[in-house]
């Protein structure tokens, strides 16, 4: 599938998810069932982002390691590295997801 295709999919359906998150309104003190809601949202979205981009990286890098490996059997290692840094996206997202779940 098409990458561009795929991203308009994502977006459409990104766009009819969001349709049915609620406005934010002024609260009473006290009232934080929402909130705690939305950080459970934010740290989804925040994941699920990161995680896609690291697949897509992944993906590519290591398939473009692996044809560089099959033509030249040093360069073997720098396919790993560049595979290795994009998987390194998805832990950011964890890290993100976790520092939204804790303030």
């Amino acid at each position: 599938m098409n990458y561009k295709i795929s991203f308009l999919i994502l977006t459409i359906i990104a766009t009819v998810f969001l349709q049915f998150v609620p406005f934010a309104y002024a609260q009473e003190e006290g009232s934080d069932a929402s909130a705690e809601g939305m950080k459970f949202l934010g740290a989804g979205i925040a994941f699920a982002g990161a995680a896609l981009g690291a697949g897509m990286a992944i993906g590519r890098a290591g398939s473009a390691g692996l044809a560089a490996a099959a033509e030249n059997e040093n360069l073997k290692t720098q396919g790993l590295i560049i595979t290795a840094l994009a998987e390194a996206v998805a832990i950011y997202g964890i890290v993100v997801a976790l520092l939204i779940l804790g303030s």
